[in-house]
């Protein structure tokens, strides 16, 4: 990734992580701004202005600011305490101080307005105005050093808070160029490959674009909280490596419009995005089509002419083919054993299956390499027999040797491939996020408000169990991680709530104690709703387990929720999930911490959104009755959020934690009637009443608000 050029950057507020403010609030505290600048320069607020453009022409008016209150960002430890929620955003990644920033000073100030805000400032629709998306410009001495697209929305003076919960979009540049390219692939394949009916994910989100500007028109819409998988897969593989060979240019022209999208019927969303990553943001690699090929709606044929077509393009994965195969034959697998002896053992250790595909693995990488070596071992081995006058012998096995060479080294090499594609397919790389840190957002933990709700984003990270950890000792960084869950069963954990470590030096768990304690805190009281949205869930079922958890529900007669027994002839609720300090995270919502759990903590949290296994779920989380001195969280299953909203006229109603599952934006799950795209649209009342909690779909790709989906 090319470092950035400007010798000064805005770093924030950005398109991912906007601010979202009325007129009165920035007239009065102003937009906090962080800038990054060479450490070589002599920081001064008279070389550098901002201004703010309306996003979309004709809508609005510039802005211009007076930068004030400078303050130098150079500690990456977690404060004592925070101030205020925004706050959060003096926190700056690691990676962008270490590898984006690495001779650069961060700088946090307070831009104020010159002038007076209007109406004018507002776009009008049917004669009511309505919140307003600005671009973001830092100029150096007059000179345009960066500008930023969406960071600002002007908020219409609204007391209601309407948002939607986005989750799993999976876009690439992949997905328009295969819908050109399946009809090709029909007329020209030696084999038909049968009737098709390709899903693209970017085209499910162009869907979803359309109804959520058509929701922002009406005044039913103040922003998306996109969490995770916002790209299915990072290098494009499309081009030689170079700067733009990624999928972030095509989530950034999907939400901020451009020429090309335009054409598509996409304008671009007319309401902020806040966003955060999931474990395929972190993937350089993408899965082969046939991996999933009801998600892509193709036949078997179709995907390995696709396949080839694709794969042949780029030399990246070629070459992390060859390295990992070199590994594997010179190593084995550290994951599982370096010697032979171990992988072999491993079967009894790790199962029969996973300890039976180590050993093909490692034996196919061997042949590969060896194979011609064994041809000419043949060929003398002939040559032997010839000599001993057994000239029919000697035939058969000249031609083995023939074919051997011909045909062996390739058809070995062709299944050893698929085989590693998979594993390549799960490798986790930081350098993935790079664009996304300059463009998109450079937090991977912050908070914000909107009216009288406060939202609290938690990066989830990549896979725990990823593809390093078969060749480079990546097991070491694994912890109560289910092999079942990862390998066999399709829905990998996530390193959720990460202690300290290389990404940014604090606990989660510390973190997210701090933010709670701070609304607790705060002047005005707490915010009516506190939120926390992240992208793996904190709990979640396998699909045979939620059968069974439905059919028990349906058993019980008038039951409305299940009790979540773990253990034995119970439900494993961690399947899929965030995977480390999820007890702590527990007690946290409930309103107290594990190490005092009757001790009241923090204002508690209201409900958690999440994503990554692309269906619809709901928990609730409770303390148990007649609760003694130690306690354990009890979760239930059910459909809570049809019961929040029966009530969202009373004020003061408690009724979570809740912990919510959004089906995907982009790829069918498991659940045939949750037909992408999927999304749930969420309504806070002046009173803290939420009116509208469940998830929604667009039917027949319309672009009209569902009819449940209109506010109370």
């Amino acid at each position: 990734m090319k470092k950035p050029k400007s010798s000064a950057l805005l770093v924030s507020p950005n398109l991912g992580c906007p601010e979202v403010l009325s007129p009165q609030a920035l007239l009065e505290s102003g937009l906090r701004v962080v800038i990054a600048t060479r450490n070589s320069e002599d920081f001064a607020t008279s070389k550098y202005t901002v201004h703010a453009t309306p996003s979309f022409a004709s809508e609005g008016r510039n802005i211009e600011f007076e930068l004030t209150r400078i303050q130098e960002l150079n500690d990456e430890a977690l404060p004592l305490k925070f101030d205020s929620v925004g706050a959060t955003r003096l926190l700056i990644t690691t990676t962008l101080r270490t590898s984006l920033f690495p001779e650069c000073t961060f700088w946090a100030m307070r831009a104020k307005p010159r002038n007076e805000l209007t109406e004018e400032h507002f776009r009008a629709f049917n004669n009511a105005r309505r919140s307003t998306l600005y671009d973001l410009a830092l100029a150096l001495n007059g000179v345009v050093a960066g500008r930023v697209p969406h960071a600002l929305c002007l908020r219409a003076n609204d007391a209601a808070v309407k948002f939607v919960h986005l989750t799993d979009l999976h876009l690439a540049a992949r997905n328009d160029l295969w819908q050109r390219e399946v009809r090709a692939v029909m007329e020209n394949s030696p084999v038909t490959p049968g009737p098709q009916n390709f899903q693209n994910f970017n085209g499910r989100f162009r869907e979803f674009i359309r109804w959520a500007n058509k929701m922002a028109d009406d005044g039913e819409l103040d922003f998306v909280w996109a969490l995770g998988d916002l790209v299915d897969f990072c290098r494009t593989g499309l081009f030689d490596r170079c700067e733009g060979d990624t999928n972030w240019p095509t989530f950034l022209e999907m939400v901020a419009g451009s020429a090309a999208e335009a054409q598509r019927g996409n304008a671009g969303l007319r309401v902020p995005i806040f966003t955060s990553t999931g474990n395929h943001d972190w993937r350089p690699y993408p899965y082969s089509p046939a991996f999933r090929l009801e998600m892509f709606g193709i036949t078997k044929k179709c995907a390995d002419e696709l396949d080839v077509w694709y794969r042949n393009a780029p030399q990246d994965v070629a070459n992390k083919l060859e390295e990992v195969n070199e590994r594997l034959v010179r190593e084995g697998s550290p994951f599982f054993a370096r010697s032979w002896w171990g992988t072999i053992a491993s079967m009894g250790l790790r199962g029969l299956s996973i300890g039976t595909r180590r050993l093909w693995q490692r034996a196919a990488a061997v042949s590969v390499s060896y194979s011609r070596r064994w041809v000419w071992l043949v060929l003398l081995a002939a040559g032997v027999l010839l000599a001993f006058r057994h000239p029919f012998w000697a035939l058969i096995l000249f031609v083995l040797a023939v074919a051997g060479t011909l045909f062996l080294p390739r058809k070995l090499y062709a299944v050893l491939r698929k085989t590693l594609e998979m594993l390549i397919a799960i490798e986790a790389d930081v350098s993935s996020l790079e664009e996304y840190f300059l463009r998109v957002n450079p937090y991977l933990n912050y908070a914000f408000e909107v009216g009288h709700c406060a939202f609290i984003v938690i990066d989830t990270g990549p896979d725990c169990l990823t593809a390093q950890s078969f060749w480079d000792d990546g097991g070491k960084k694994i912890r109560n991680v289910s092999i079942h869950d990862n390998i066999l069963g399709g829905s990998p954990d996530t390193m959720g709530f990460y202690p300290a470590n290389e990404f940014y030096p604090y606990s989660q768990i510390a973190w997210l104690e701090n933010v709670l304690a701070c609304l607790a805190d705060a002047e005005q009281g707490r915010a009516r709703r506190v939120f926390v949205g992240l992208h793996a869930p904190v709990a979640n079922l396998s699909l045979h387990k939620r059968q069974h958890a439905d059919g028990e529900l349906q058993r019980n007669g008038p039951a409305e929720y299940l009790f979540m027994k773990e253990g034995f002839g119970g439900y494993d609720i961690r399947y899929g999930t965030a995977n480390h300090y999820l007890s702590q995270f527990f007690y946290l919502c409930l309103g107290c911490r594990e190490a005092a759990p009757n001790e009241p903590f923090g204002p508690g949290i209201d409900a958690v959104f999440s994503g990554h296994a692309h269906w619809n779920l709901e928990f609730k989380l409770q303390k148990p009755q007649n609760t003694p001195p130690q306690w354990h969280p009890e979760i239930f299953y059910g459909e809570f959020s049809k019961g929040v909203e029966a009530g969202c006229d009373a004020p003061g109603t408690t009724w979570g934690p809740l912990l919510l599952q959004t089906a995907a934006c982009g790829p069918q799950g498991a659940v045939a009637s949750e037909v992408p795209p999927n999304f749930r649209y969420v309504t806070v009342n002046p009173g803290g009443g939420v009116c509208h909690l469940r998830p929604l779909t667009l039917q027949d790709g319309s672009t009209g608000a569902p009819a449940d989906a209109t506010s109370r």
